[in-house]
């Protein structure tokens, strides 16, 4: 679609071009200037350009709307979102070493502080709890939750971002399967970061 617009553009800025040096390369010197009154000239003020059908781009991404009041963007050919209640999952179906997904979590029992302790503690003594800019904010403080993977595991990677949201408390919490193959674990990872780069409140 672009590459359609911007060759013909070009040939109507190569072809003005190659009309002035035509004017101006043999040596000869033009003084007349020529001045066009656009007022004259119907519709001057505005270009219309049709898009051919078969060079259209469009986006497969979809929004999610939560009744919590946030929302970001995911690929619905590779997520599958199961929203009910308090928690909603957001579920990678394409080629992954196991279940990946997200879990979104709005809770009014504790405040991001408690709630991020006590997710560290579920997930035993290796999960550590750091303060941290909540994603899809600039200056909301949260705390991220990460628990490594263990040592010949299989590739299981826990984290989770916690911030305190209206009464209580939201948590994303994050359950990643690796391989350790790079062309199936990298477009995980990808289609989740995407959705956490999207997210806005």
């Amino acid at each position: 679609m672009f590459r359609k617009i911007y060759s013909r553009v070009m040939s109507v800025a190569i072809v003005g071009a190659m009309a002035m040096a035509v004017c101006t390369g043999c040596g000869s010197k033009v003084d007349e200037t020529v001045e066009i009154n656009l007022e004259e000239v119907p519709h001057a003020d505005t270009v219309d350009v049709a898009f051919d059908d078969d060079l259209a781009v469009e986006s497969t991404d979809e929004i999610y709307y939560d009744a919590n009041g946030w929302s970001l963007r995911y690929d619905p050919n590779v997520i599958a979102v199961n929203a009910g209640g308090p928690m909603s999952t957001f579920v990678y179906t394409g080629d992954c070493a196991g279940t990946c997904m997200m879990t979104s979590t709005y809770d009014v029992g504790m405040d991001a502080e408690t709630a991020a302790e006590e997710l560290a503690k579920s997930w035993g003594e290796e999960a550590k709890v750091t303060e941290c800019i909540f994603p899809g904010t600039a200056d909301v403080s949260g705390y991220y939750v990460y628990l490594p993977p263990m040592e010949g595991g299989l590739g299981l990677v826990q984290d989770a971002f916690v911030r305190d949201y209206m009464d209580g408390y939201l948590t994303l919490e994050f359950t990643i399967h690796n391989c350790g193959d790079d062309s199936i674990d990298i477009p995980v990872s990808d289609a989740f970061a995407y959705m956490v780069d999207t997210l806005q409140f």
